[in-house]
């Protein structure tokens, strides 16, 4: 596997990914994404600003998504308690990919990221009802910060202090 940006010809394979999640949590019962969230033209724009980062596989073909950007960019202040984070949002494995490491292989490449560019950790916002995403991220040492109602949701915030 490898860890790189996004560019411009992955947008459509990423969001044919993103549909592909999206069936799969509503097979799953777990309406967490639809048509609007995350929207086609969001995925465009990520990767079109640097912040679409994706895993290949040895054969080049992108078997995860992820949006990585600075959490005063993708969310406000007051969402997590700590500053000068790395946010992960968006965070997608192709299905037949899925119960193979990618996503914790991706998560600790982002970590090393962060590292590298001198953030003071992690970030992620989930939703509670999203058990396995919270119990990966509690077994790579994200620490519960807190549950909050947006307008969008409750939604809980994780973090990973370096």
């Amino acid at each position: 596997m490898k860890y790189c940006f996004a560019s411009e010809k992955d947008i459509d394979t990423c969001n044919n990914l993103k549909k592909e999640v999206i069936a799969r949590l509503n097979s799953l019962n777990l309406p967490l994404w639809n048509e609007e969230y995350p929207g086609d033209e969001l995925i465009k724009e990520d990767i079109e600003s640097g912040r679409g980062r994706i895993i290949v596989n040895d054969e080049d073909e992108i078997i995860a998504y992820a949006s990585v950007t600075p959490t005063i960019e993708e969310f406000n202040d007051e969402v997590f308690l700590h500053s000068n984070l790395l946010a992960i949002s968006r965070l997608m494995v192709k299905t037949n990919y899925e119960n193979q490491g990618v996503a914790t292989y991706f998560i600790k490449q982002i970590i090393d990221e962060a590292k590298t560019k001198g953030y003071k950790g992690i970030g992620i916002m989930v939703h509670p009802i999203n058990e396995r995403a919270i119990k990966l991220y509690e077994k790579l040492g994200f620490k519960f910060e807190r549950r909050k109602q947006y307008f969008y949701g409750e939604y809980d915030t994780y973090s990973y202090l370096l």
